[in-house]
């Protein structure tokens, strides 16, 4: 029996720091119990239900074209 191939959308990448900001403010970002992420070309963002606006999560290291 052959595995389901589904067509990658996106791929996030987190740093330990990043994913404990997550853990940190999950309440506050959670909505139902789900933490969103938007992903962005300028970094991953925490959608903010309260305000309305997103606030910046990070980025885990810089694209290859920024790279010095």
């Amino acid at each position: 029996m052959q595995g389901i191939i589904e067509p990658r959308l996106a791929t996030a990448e987190f740093s330990r720091d990043m994913v404990e900001t997550m853990l940190t403010y999950f309440d506050v970002y959670a909505d139902e119990g789900v933490l969103a992420v938007e992903v962005t070309s300028w970094g991953l963002w925490l959608p903010n239900k309260v305000t309305g606006g997103r606030q910046f999560l990070g980025l885990a290291k810089l694209p290859d074209g920024y790279r010095q």
